[in-house]
């Protein structure tokens, strides 16, 4: 009995009843590419956030379990790869998905405030630029003249609020809708579509690299989404408040800690290589 007890008592202090276990949807591309760089390594010791696929969404994955770590959450999770973009915005203001793992454009997300927990921006009004990729077969004919996106077919997402409406004022000579970034991605490179909007990466051709496609930056022009990003909680899930409040601070932490700004100048998101670059910019876009 005794030695019952005390295997007990050992699993108890081991594996606390508090800990709960929470499903959280994530884009496939998005975990494979963060395993990378996590490896084997606790992810508080994440310190380096660099490599091959480091992007923005990528870090931010990372970030956001040091932030809730570093709060004092005592959540495990277990992730569920997809494609996500289009429902998680859904599932989060019925509290059936915690919080979202990639931050979201503060414009989608304000007209829900009575059901979501919005954090501390990320990446301030003002700070988001992203580069117009487009084939390989291409960026030779958009290196040579400035590039015109009214002269040029776009592909993007209607799901992406700020993207799709700044698209929509810059009236590209045709605007499709895809939901699937990979999808997008195999369009542009094989020359269906002229171009799409994407982050800018740390590699020197700003390339996107994968299975069956491959797209580059047109050089020396950026586009300007002016909008601030944020990590979102749902307040109508049961851990929504606790989960929040664990966010908020860890944040504060890693801010100070200056992670957050590494982080992204190692993903290339931050990158000094194109603040001289042109930037398109629209005066007329509305994003409510």
């Amino acid at each position: 009995m005794l030695s019952r007890f005390c295997v007990l008592l050992y699993v108890l202090i081991v594996f606390p009843l508090s800990a709960k276990v929470i499903d959280i949807t994530v884009e496939t591309d998005i975990y494979f590419y963060a395993k990378d760089i996590i490896g084997k390594k606790p992810i508080l010791e994440i310190t380096d956030y660099s490599g091959k696929n480091a992007q923005r969404d990528v870090v931010e994955f990372i970030l956001i379990q040091q932030a809730l770590i570093l709060g004092g959450a005592d959540i495990e999770f277990n992730f569920l790869y997809g494609n996500y973009d289009a429902r998680n915005l859904k599932l989060l203001n019925e509290g059936l998905l915690l919080l979202s793992f990639d931050s979201l454009w503060l414009s989608a997300t304000e007209k829900y405030q009575d059901n979501l927990y919005i954090s501390e921006p990320l990446i301030k009004k003002g700070d988001y630029f992203a580069g117009i990729f487009t084939s390989e077969s291409n960026i030779e004919k958009y290196s040579k003249s400035p590039v015109t996106i009214r002269d040029m077919s776009i592909v993007s997402s209607k799901d992406w609020h700020v993207d799709w409406l700044t698209l929509q004022s810059l009236k590209p000579k045709k605007l499709i809708h895809e939901s699937d970034w990979i999808v997008m991605a195999k369009m542009v490179s094989r020359g269906w579509v002229d171009g799409m909007l994407a982050p800018f990466k740390k590699q020197d051709s700003f390339s996107y690299i994968g299975p069956d496609y491959k797209i580059f930056a047109i050089p020396n022009v950026k586009v300007a989404l002016e909008d601030s990003r944020h990590f979102v909680v749902s307040k109508k899930h049961p851990l929504g408040k606790q989960t929040f409040e664990a966010l908020q601070k860890g944040l504060v932490i890693l801010k100070e800690r200056g992670l957050i700004e590494k982080a992204y100048r190692q993903a290339g998101f931050i990158n000094e290589d194109v603040k001289e670059w042109r930037t398109i910019t629209s005066d007329k876009v509305q994003f409510n």
